[in-house]
This record gives C-alpha cells, sequence and structure tokens, in this order.
C-alpha cells in the first residue's frame, strides 16, 4: 500500500514539472511571436511627413504634405498649399529684350504636386523630384517698349497660372521626428502660364515632423 502512495506522488510531481515547462515553452513563444509581430507591423508604417516650406515648388511659404507610396519605398508624393507675393521682370540688364519687355506683379495661392524619389540608406538622403504647382493669382501685367518708361499696355485680373519644377536636394528623414530638406527648384515658366518666364532657379527649405 505504501509503495502504491509513493508510486502515485511521483506520478504527479512529474506531471505538474511537466505542465509548468510546457507553459513556460508556451509563454515564451507567445512572447518571441508578440515581438515579432510588432517589429513586423513597425516596418509596414509609411513614413509621413508634415512641414512648413519656404521657396522651392510653393514660391513662397506654406505647409505641405509629403510620404511613399508604400513602406520603404524610393518613390513618394507631395502636395501642399502656400501663398506667394512678388513682381517679375524680363527686362534684363539694360531694361529692355528685343525692344519690349514686361513686368508682373502677382499675389495669390499655389498648390505645389509632386512625384519625388528618395536614395540613401540612412537618414541623410539624396532627393529628386518633377511636378507642378498650378496657382490662382492676382496679376497685374505691364509691357514696355525699348527707352519708354511708361508701359503701352497694361493688363490686370485673377488668372489661373501652372509653373513646372523640378527639385534637387538634401533630405534628413527618420522614421519619426524632425523632418528637413534643403536644395534647389528649377521653375519652367512661361507668361502666357504663370507670372514668370523661362528657367529660373529657386532656393528650397522645408522644416517639419515625421509621424508614422
Amino acid at each position: 500500500m505504501l509503495n502504491r502512495l509513493v508510486f502515485i506522488m511521483m506520478l504527479l510531481l512529474t506531471s505538474n514539472s511537466m505542465f509548468a515547462h510546457n507553459n513556460n515553452v508556451t509563454s515564451s513563444t507567445i512572447s518571441t511571436d508578440s515581438i515579432n509581430v510588432y517589429h513586423q507591423s513597425s516596418n509596414d508604417l509609411i513614413s509621413r511627413n508634415l512641414f512648413i516650406e519656404f521657396g522651392g515648388p510653393s514660391c513662397g511659404v506654406g505647409i505641405g504634405y509629403d510620404q511613399r507610396f508604400k513602406p520603404n519605398s524610393v518613390f513618394g508624393f507631395r502636395t501642399g498649399i502656400s501663398f506667394t507675393n512678388g513682381t517679375f521682370d524680363n527686362g534684363g540688364l539694360w531694361g529692355a529684350n528685343d525692344g519690349y519687355y514686361n513686368e508682373v506683379d502677382f499675389s495669390g495661392v499655389t498648390l505645389p504636386l509632386e512625384v519625388n524619389a528618395i536614395m540613401g540608406n540612412r537618414a541623410s538622403k539624396f532627393e529628386l523630384g518633377v511636378g507642378a504647382t498650378p496657382c490662382i493669382l492676382e496679376r497685374t501685367e505691364r509691357t514696355y517698349s525699348g527707352w519708354h518708361h511708361a508701359p503701352y499696355a497694361d493688363k490686370h485680373g485673377v488668372k489661373l497660372n501652372i509653373m513646372g519644377t523640378i527639385n534637387i536636394g538634401y533630405r534628413l528623414q527618420r522614421k519619426s521626428g524632425f523632418f528637413l530638406r534643403v536644395g534647389f527648384t528649377f521653375l519652367l515658366v512661361d507668361l502666357k502660364y504663370s507670372p514668370m518666364d523661362g528657367l529660373l532657379l529657386m532656393p528650397n527649405l522645408s522644416l517639419g515632423y515625421t509621424i508614422r
């Protein structure tokens, strides 16, 4: 009888030990799986940038939004809204271009749109973007002839304009936190469709924050 009791107690102890071991293995597996799922879901998130922009495709001061098309993608897009105000003339050094030149005062709202690519393995990246900036501007356009200081033609009104843009520069792109863009934007413009004319170079600075 005593031998049977001892045998049963040994079986119970062995069973409890195996159950505890299995629980530990299961808990460890669940914990490891949870960590792996967390890291996988974290890597699957898309970085989104909110920023204030000076110059560049905005041609003024405004706010912008930028993100990748998919997680860890080189390619992405940006958009925004800005206010611009300025004066442009194509008279050159001597105040005349083939006997005529134009002077344009403009102010209004710009809507920069761009597809871009960022290249680099770390937070510091090279950026290249191509886009267009539609604008709703109030324009006053004066046309001068030769050395005459008084304009012989004067146009005023609100007009829909558009500018082509090529953006080149440096980008500080972290997974989250401070966001920076600095570089130059080439403006492809024509007075028939925009407040400026020719191929112009505009400095670009953006400061913001990255969220995921």
